[in-house]
């Protein structure tokens, strides 16, 4: 029966439960209200740049390679308080708390994220999701190859992954095809990509509140299918 069966709830955080596409947007027009158009710009090729060769968005490394550089301390200074005091939970999505409660009451809920060691963990305690999920955060440069990890920590009959990449939720499909059901949310600038990719997430949503509809019995049939 569905009540006997023990879920895990692992979800992703970046245009899945917080818009990290406003994030971005919001933190380049702040910038240009104090630095130069050519300084601005040479942020976010550092950040491009470091996002290629790690995988992830690491803000703490891209700002030491700015520093290198740019010289003035007063605006740097400025811009290092802009990074660490944002307020991120402005910025959650509509529901997506909601969401983690309405899951807390079918099981075990978890943050399973990209990112760096600093500011992403900060990012997601100050956004309110790490007391949502009671401290069960989990960051790695490629999650979907660390996943047993999780797995080990948070045993369970089931796991449900929500993601906005297909292509993560298509590797542990693969990886493991009888112990996750994968849900696909279709928000951010990955929300339309890989969409012929096998196999294919077994819910798709379009907004994250929209898991809120959603009863244990559908995770676990939905899952078997």
């Amino acid at each position: 029966m569905a009540d006997g069966q023990r879920l895990v709830f692992m979800l992703d955080v970046d245009n899945t439960l917080l818009d990290n596409d406003a994030v971005k947007e919001d933190l380049d027009r702040r910038m240009r209200g104090f630095l130069a158009p050519q300084d601005e710009a040479r942020f976010w090729e550092l950040y491009e740049q470091v996002r290629h060769e790690r995988d992830v968005v690491d803000f703490p490394l891209t700002l030491e390679r700015f520093h290198e550089t740019f010289r003035d301390e007063p605006r740097f200074h400025r811009l290092c308080h802009l990074l660490n005091d944002y307020r991120f939970d402005k910025l959650l999505y509509p529901g997506a708390l909601d969401a983690i409660r309405h899951l807390r009451t079918m099981g075990t809920c978890a943050v399973v994220s990209d990112g760096d060691t600093v500011f992403q963990p900060r990012k997601i305690r100050e956004a309110g999701i790490t007391d949502a999920v009671d401290g069960q955060v989990f960051i790695y440069t490629h999650k979907e190859k660390s996943i047993s990890e999780v797995m080990d920590r948070l045993p369970a009959d089931r796991y449900v992954m929500v993601d906005d990449k297909r292509r993560i939720l298509a590797a542990l499909k693969s990886a493991f095809p009888d112990a996750f059901t994968t849900v696909h949310v279709s928000q951010g600038h990955y929300a339309a990509a890989d969409a012929e990719l096998a196999p294919r997430p077994d819910i798709e949503l379009a907004r994250i509140a929209d898991l809120t509809r959603l009863t244990k019995q559908e995770f676990l049939l939905l899952g078997e299918g």
